[in-house]
């Protein structure tokens, strides 16, 4: 548990710990997210794995002078290998295999080309599926626009915003407060429907954002203005106190319009920029386990009860 500005630990879920072209076969990245040392490797076949960076023989560091041999990873210590599954395979001095040295191995799955991996921090199985996403298969939406954040928070603050409405206006200048016609909590979904008066070069434009979040590392927001835009949000926590955050934008655009194509542009920028606009915020406040909300606040309270599923600490406790 956190004794730092936020009173949680790092969540369970699929969070983006890639890009599937960021690894090439016979590769280790190393990495650090979760609050461990991680590594990913792509095996000679191109099978992509991720695991502990800490040899559980004497400690050696995958990631570090450590080598991809075929199938295996070899550690540069004392050249133990396991496989992808994170079971020893070969001890080049040894006659009997130690069956107890394992790697902890974390559950993969890739999308749309992004690496998303499960993390439970009692190495649980995967408990729900990540959504498709039909516009990213889509020949009209042009490929996503990527842009990487990193920020001083934690992921549930993040998600937060997403049930106060009052901060598009008071942060985001937005014309009016958000009006909302759906907010469902479904198992690990969270679903959005909302009204917004959205900023533009040419004044205010009237618009509909939906959004669909699955757990803390995968969302995705719809929004119908100028032009159709499909957003996915991919997190990922690189311990209890900071977030790498990625926007996907994508928009549609099935004649090549350069007029779209400028609005596209100029919606991504916005984006961004209405999220640059939240990070001192996330970034200098603390969280109020028990806030003194008003009638124009949105449903912080069923937010917090909903994120509260993803905590394996609390239902242990429960």
């Amino acid at each position: 548990m956190s004794n730092g500005r936020f009173p949680f630990p790092v969540p369970f879920g699929w969070f983006q710990v890639a890009f599937e072209h960021d690894v090439q076969p016979g590769e280790i990245k190393p990495m650090r997210y979760f609050g461990r040392d991680l590594v990913l490797w792509r095996s000679e076949s191109g099978e992509l794995h991720l695991q502990d960076a800490y040899c559980p023989h004497l400690g050696g560091n995958f990631g570090v002078l450590g080598k991809v041999v075929g199938e295996l990873i070899q550690c540069p210590f004392h050249h133990w290998q396991f496989n992808g599954e994170g079971q020893v395979a070969h001890i080049p001095y040894a006659r009997q295999l130690n069956q107890k040295a394992c790697v902890r191995t974390y559950p993969l799955d890739v999308r749309y080309g992004l690496v998303m991996a499960w993390y439970h921090p009692e190495g649980a199985a995967p408990t729900y599926d990540l959504p498709e996403i039909p516009e990213f298969d889509d020949k009209e939406y042009v490929a996503p626009i990527v842009t990487r954040h990193e920020i001083r928070t934690c992921l549930q603050e993040m998600a937060e915003n997403t049930a106060d409405g009052a901060h598009f206006v008071t942060i985001h200048n937005h014309p009016g407060s958000a009006e909302y016609d759906r907010f469902d909590f479904d198992g690990p979904n969270m679903i959005m429907e909302s009204r917004q008066k959205f900023p533009s070069s040419g004044g205010p434009v009237e618009g509909t954002l939906n959004s669909h979040s699955t757990g803390f590392g995968w969302g995705v927001v719809r929004y119908h203005t100028l032009i159709e835009v499909c957003m996915l949000t991919t997190n990922v926590p690189v311990d209890e106190e900071t977030v790498v955050q990625y926007f996907h934008v994508a928009y549609r655009n099935p004649e090549g319009d350069a007029k779209i194509d400028r609005i596209g542009a100029a919606f991504n920028k916005e984006v961004n920029r209405q999220l640059t606009d939240d990070i001192p915020m996330w970034e200098n406040k603390v969280y109020m386990p028990r806030p003194n909300l008003c009638d124009g606040d949105g449903p912080i309270a069923k937010f917090r009860k909903w994120a509260s599923q993803f905590y394996a600490e609390q239902q242990n406790a429960a």
